[in-house]
């Protein structure tokens, strides 16, 4: 019986050739994300995808240098406009904080903005936005004695051509003074919003409006006054004012929770941040 194997030494040459072919574009199918016949660990999965999603931008990151801090913040855009997954904003949100922690007074609140935008749910977000207005040096709301006089003027003002009907007058007020910001800051108070109260004001025509709510009149004096009172207000007063929520928690002397980063490690090298370059 005739062997099946090619005895020639071309033949066999050509098989081995085949062979080391095969074995390689086996190796690049599990290199490019097909399933091997035992399944990595979990942590490995997830440190395999960090690698890949920088992969893409492995030049431009090992050329970042904490010295140039701005690098960080461009970069960090331009990953974040490309985003494809959670991966790609993983990266984004690292680069965006090393950014805020190397440079907090000139890219902290722009950097927390950013990371605002790229919040995973709700309560980050909302601590993002109230970290960008700590690092920025605006303070809270809560902050009362920051609140400029001429917007609590402003508002003010507005309230009352509400209560009398007039709404045409109330919003010109909002626009003389910047009571625009200030409802904007405390709208969440009133019953309809910001966003209604104006509504409510455009829709008020004719010589006799309809006479408005109890309920936001209420409020309205209630805010105006927690506002003219500042710090000195009641508690009661505070809450109408700012509501129940728990208050965010803000450490400004904890980089590392502040920016979800490790300031000491800015270089990217071999695949990862380290802490020297």
């Amino acid at each position: 019986m005739k062997s099946a194997w090619p005895r020639d030494r071309a033949s066999i040459t050509r098989r081995r050739v085949s062979c080391v072919v095969c074995l390689a574009g086996l190796a690049l199918g599990l290199a490019a994300g097909a399933s091997p016949a035992h399944p990595a660990e979990p942590s490995r999965v997830a440190q395999s995808a960090a690698q890949l999603a920088a992969a893409a931008w492995e030049s431009r990151l090992a050329r970042l240098d904490p010295v140039r801090p701005l690098d960080y913040l461009e970069l960090a855009e331009e990953v974040a406009d490309a985003a494809r997954d959670e991966e790609d904003r993983a990266l984004a949100r690292q680069l965006f904080g090393l950014a805020g922690a190397l440079d907090p007074t000139r890219l902290g609140r722009s950097a927390m903005l950013a990371l605002a935008t790229l919040a995973r749910d709700e309560p980050e977000r909302q601590r993002a936005l109230a970290a960008a207005e700590l690092v920025g040096g605006r303070g809270l709301l809560r902050e009362e004695a920051r609140v400029d006089p001429a917007q609590i003027e402003s508002l003010a003002r507005s309230f009352s051509y509400y209560r009398r009907g007039d709404g045409r007058r109330a919003l010109a007020a909002l626009r003389q003074g910047g009571g625009e910001e200030l409802l904007d800051a405390v709208g969440a108070a009133l019953p309809a919003g910001a966003d209604g109260y104006r509504e409510e004001c455009k829709a008020m025509r004719g010589a006799s409006p309809a006479p408005p709510d109890a309920s936001t009149v209420l409020r309205q004096h209630e805010i105006e006054l927690a506002l003219r009172m500042g710090r000195s207000r009641a508690v009661s007063l505070d809450l109408a004012l700012l509501g129940d929520d728990p208050l965010v928690e803000v450490d400004l002397a904890d980089p590392g929770a502040l920016w979800g980063v490790d300031p000491t490690r800015p270089w990217w090298r071999e695949g990862a941040w380290r802490g020297n370059g």
